[in-house]
């Protein structure tokens, strides 16, 4: 009979922990489920910025195939206070975020008589939601719209292009800081072939985790 009661004990005791732990993933699943639309949201204001600043204001738009010393110094202000808003209290990370940006912003302003006037970029799906405790990597599908303004250089009359490219493979990692879900990371592509943040693997590494 003491036999039977340790094993009807264990038993119970193996239920219980059971039980807990199917309430505790069934609550964490569903928090998670919950949390898809914050993050979200948190990646489209993040691309919504990106769109904002690889692009100059309409006032400072040129004919000139390059940006003034003035305009580039004024964006680069404004982009790194926005930057963290947005991101997590990391410098490196933020560091990262703002070169990438600025080298896009300078490759759009390269070639006289062609300017960059509009960017846009549509999440057209997300692939997958991968959480790491307070941390989630969001895979993304995306369609970049880029609008143009040009000189054409044979009639001397302004033109307009919108070039349209769609990437699979964009990532944006966030983590949650304070109840609300920031950047930690985003990988969004630009161009085929795009190997920037290869580059800096090693430093981006411990900012993950």
């Amino acid at each position: 009979m003491k036999i039977l009661k340790k094993i009807n004990k264990g038993l119970l005791l193996t239920i219980i922990v059971v039980a807990v732990l199917v309430i505790y993933l069934t609550n964490l699943e569903k928090q998670r489920e919950s949390d898809k639309t914050d993050i979200r949201k948190a990646c489209e204001d993040f691309i919504a910025l990106t769109d904002e600043y690889v692009v100059l204001p309409e006032d400072m738009q040129t004919y000139t195939g390059e940006i003034s010393k003035e305009n580039r110094e004024k964006i680069e202000t404004q982009l790194k206070d926005i930057l963290k808003t947005q991101m997590v209290d990391n410098d490196k990370a933020i560091e990262i975020q703002y070169k990438y940006l600025i080298d896009k912003l300078q490759s759009g302003y390269q070639t006289e008589g062609e300017v960059k006037t509009k960017n846009k970029r549509t999440i057209t799906k997300i692939s997958s939601y991968e959480f790491d405790g307070n941390q989630v990597t969001v895979e993304l599908n995306t369609s970049l719209d880029t609008t143009y303004k040009y000189i054409d250089k044979y009639t001397r009359d302004k033109k307009e292009r919108k070039d349209t490219n769609t990437y699979s493979g964009d990532e944006i990692i966030l983590k949650k800081v304070d109840g609300k879900w920031k950047v930690v990371y985003s990988h969004l592509q630009f161009e085929v072939g795009n190997n920037y943040y290869n580059t800096y693997e090693s430093e981006l590494n411990p900012l993950v985790m």
